[in-house]
């Protein structure tokens, strides 16, 4: 039905359900916008003077007897007709101006006669000769004199009328009050009602105009689709936005994810990295963004973080020189690093620091030069990544690219980039200008990755993208009772199955040789230095997945929440 009924917008077929959505999307703007039309509407009406009606009723009698109280004593019903015909001709003496002058001398009300006549309305009852007479005034008082006064303004004009102006004639035929009219209690206009209804409707034709000129003119990315759309590079990961993903914000320190959509994300993340390049795995990369605050720091230490935890030796290089981050964010010494190292004051065993127990080792940014792009783009930069990248996979945290050079000139240095944005505040001109500057210099953009993803239901209502939440793992966790609850989660390392197994010295010799690796690379590094590799022997190797099976065996009912 959402494709056969569609609506032709800006060149663009538009269906129902992405028109609900961007109602949805713009629900907030649209009930205050139909608010304040409201409110307009109704004070509007405030402005507008009030008018009170009332009715009074006037008989039509054939007989000129009347009671005192000038009710008709006898009644011929074979005169009906004729009573009924003379009772219209009378309709038009209530708006003359002798009617109206009569009525004005009569009440002493301050208008003039033409004034009294136009407000009266009169009008014949279909099936007797009854007439109503309808006045509107200003107040309840006015409204009920006009409207008594008018009933007998008119049967004199009618009584003058049938006797020619002779007083000892008898006229055939009179009207004589039947009902008078009652003050009425509230007025009958303006109908604050109908301006309010007006005014809503008002509001809420204003706030689709500035929804729609608003949406047309928005270039923010808010989906996987959009952000594929305007750049032609695929996602690589979606991450959940959260204070399970970031950093502590007194001490800068890196949280570790404990939630299980979070740990999931990363390591989907991790796994579509390894599959960018079959032939060609990547073994440097550049993590950026197109501009400050987009959380590429913290997207490039936990994707260090949770490649070390699968048993590959990480490198987490601080390259932005002018905010750098990552030595807060993982307990390291900033002091010595990465700019030492590339002026040769320094060698790679002083300025590589190892997280305590994994398989990760950090090289932080060192003391702030004041040229870090000579210092990024240089051949001792580029010698260093080439040499690194043969021990580790280096992950390298960049400046933003459209902020500053630093970025292009580190990818030429690697094997690829990867750009993180923000839905919501990335701009697809500007993350389609990054993609460009970067391959502009002749390297390669393995993907992109979205950071700070809401995960609320209304979100992903009102966008359409399933990549907006993982709330549909809550009821199917891995030991979740409604789950599989015998399922066991793999883990990332032997350290998880075997927490006893010795772990590599934090500082190793980077000169000393280890087997064949070692001595095939330790030449190639201008200082001398090897970096440290692995010390796991053959026969501990053959015996992980003995272990990993007895451990698994041992534990049937643990899982990963």
């Amino acid at each position: 039905m959402n494709e056969s009924v569609s609506a032709e917008v800006n060149g663009a077929r538009v269906t129902i359900e992405e028109f609900l959505r961007f109602l949805l999307r713009n629900a907030l703007l649209l009930v205050v916008a139909i608010l304040v039309g409201a409110a307009a509407g109704y004070g509007y009406s405030h402005t507008k003077p009030e008018v009170f009606e009332a009715s009074a009723l006037g008989y039509v009698s054939a007989s000129g007897e009347t009671d005192p109280d000038g009710n008709a004593i006898t009644q011929a019903s074979s005169n009906m007709q004729f009573q009924y015909n003379k009772a219209q001709s009378y309709l038009p003496l209530f708006n003359t101006r002798a009617v109206g002058q009569n009525i004005v001398d009569s009440t002493g009300l301050p208008i003039s006669p033409d004034a009294a006549a136009a407000s009266l309305r009169a009008s014949l009852d279909p099936n007797a000769p009854i007439i109503t007479v309808t006045a509107t005034a200003g107040t309840s008082q006015q409204a009920q004199q006009l409207a008594n006064a008018a009933v007998e303004a008119v049967a004199q004009e009618a009584e003058r009328l049938e006797t020619g102006g002779n007083d000892a004639a008898q006229a055939q035929v009179v009207l004589v009050p039947y009902q008078t009219a009652n003050a009425p209690s509230a007025p009958i206009a303006p109908d604050r009602r109908k301006f309010l209804a007006i005014g809503a409707v008002a509001g809420l034709a204003i706030a689709l105009s500035i929804a729609w000129l608003r949406a047309r003119n928005d270039s923010r990315i808010r989906t996987v689709n959009d952000l594929e759309r305007a750049t032609g590079i695929p996602v690589l990961g979606v991450l959940p936005a959260g204070k399970d993903l970031g950093r502590n914000k007194g001490t800068g320190v890196l949280v570790q994810p404990c939630e299980f959509r979070t740990r999931e994300a990363l390591r989907k993340l991790r796994t579509n990295l390894r599959f960018v390049d079959v032939d060609n795995p990547p073994r440097s990369v550049v993590v950026t963004s197109s501009v400050p605050a987009e959380g590429k720091s913290t997207v490039a230490a936990n994707l260090a973080r949770v490649i070390a935890a699968s048993g590959q030796r990480t490198l987490l290089i601080d390259a932005d020189m002018r905010r750098p981050v990552l030595a807060a964010a993982m307990e390291v010494d900033d002091a010595v690093g990465l700019s030492q190292l590339l002026v040769g004051s320094v060698s790679a065993q002083e300025a590589l620091q190892r997280v305590e127990a994994t398989r990760l080792w950090v090289l932080p940014a060192g003391q702030i030069p004041p040229n870090p792009s000579e210092l990024l783009g240089s051949r001792r930069m580029h010698d260093l990544v080439a040499e690194l990248s043969e021990r580790f996979f280096v992950i390298i945290d960049a400046p933003p690219v459209l902020a500053v050079t630093d970025a292009q000139l580190l990818s030429r240095h690697t094997d690829g980039a990867i750009l993180v944005s923000v839905p919501g505040r990335t701009r697809a001109e500007g993350i389609r200008k990054a993609v460009d500057s970067v391959q502009g210099v002749g390297s390669t953009v393995y993907g992109l990755v979205m950071n700070r993803v809401s995960t609320g239901r209304l979100k992903r209502i009102a966008y359409g993208d399933a990549e907006y939440g993982y709330s549909s793992y809550g009821s199917y966790t891995y030991g979740a009772s409604k789950g599989y609850a015998y399922a066991v989660v793999e883990p990332d390392t032997d350290a998880e199955v075997l927490p006893d197994a010795p772990v590599e010295a934090a500082h190793e010799p980077l000169g000393e040789a280890h087997g064949e690796q070692a001595s095939s690379t330790a030449g190639s590094r201008p200082d001398g230095h090897a970096a440290p590799i692995a010390s796991t022997s053959p026969s501990s190797a053959s015996d992980a997945p003995r272990r990993r099976r007895a451990k698994r065996a041992a534990m049937p009912n643990d899982s990963e929440s």
